[in-house]
């Protein structure tokens, strides 16, 4: 706190900065995926816990300082080319700390997957920096408005998703964990697109999914993993006496 303490109180307590959480370089996961021991289950890695410091230190910001915003003054910075650790990042931090998430473009960060699993369900919540994907692009005009046009559609996917679960009577802990990381699993080895499909049956499709892109032998553990959360999360395994 008392490193990030100077930048969010006194003559800066109506200003913000970013505090770096999961970089999008594979080999932040040397460290920053570390396994923390004695924290609650929700904070078992290092960056998760960075995460959830962010809400605490913005809290503990504005009672030292306050201002006239009500927004947190921490944010993170989480790698796009990590869906599952940006799920985990905006769960750890909550739906109102914004996501600074590099790694969209020529780190080959996916667009869908990383606004799936960082966007809060407002369909906000994450800026998404592309440099090298627009500077070096044929026509960087054209790129760009692309990737406007990619961020909204995935922005209004999220929303549609979260009406639906709404309309269901579900808010946002309707999923299960191990149901988001599967989603979000799916998205990052391509095998979850959405968009519009037309189907062999002739009906168009909000999304498609070919399962046959589980190919390799990490694919089918973690798809086994899956599974076997779903067996043990579900009703049918308990008696009427609550036993397994």
């Amino acid at each position: 706190w008392d490193s990030v303490q100077p930048f969010v109180t006194g003559k800066y307590a109506d200003k913000g900065a970013f505090i770096l959480c999961k970089t999008s370089n594979p080999g932040s996961n040397d460290l920053l995926a570390l396994s923390l021991r004695h924290q609650p289950q929700s904070q078992p890695t290092l960056f998760e816990k960075i995460a959830n410091l962010s809400q605490a230190w913005s809290t503990k910001a504005a009672t030292e300082s306050p201002s006239t915003s009500t927004h947190p003054r921490l944010g993170l910075v989480v790698g796009a080319t990590d869906p599952q650790a940006l799920s985990k990042a905006r769960q750890a931090a909550g739906p109102n700390v914004w996501i600074l998430a590099p790694g969209v473009g020529a780190q080959g960060g996916d667009l869908d997957a990383a606004c799936f699993a960082g966007l809060n369900e407002h369909g906000s919540g994450m800026l998404i920096p592309v440099s090298r994907g627009i500077s070096r692009a044929a026509d960087p005009a054209l790129e760009a408005k692309r990737l406007k046009e990619g961020i909204n559609e995935a922005r209004k996917n999220v929303l549609a998703a979260q009406s639906t679960r709404s309309e269901a009577g579900q808010d946002g802990g309707g999923i299960a964990r191990y149901q988001k990381e599967f989603l979000e699993f799916s998205l990052s080895e391509g095998v979850l697109k959405f968009g519009s499909f037309v189907l062999k049956s002739g009906r168009t499709s909000p999304y498609f999914f070919n399962a046959g892109l589980f190919s390799s032998g990490g694919a089918l553990h973690k798809l086994g993993k899956a599974y076997a959360a779903a067996i043990m999360a579900s009703d049918q395994l308990v008696d009427e006496n609550g036993k397994v």
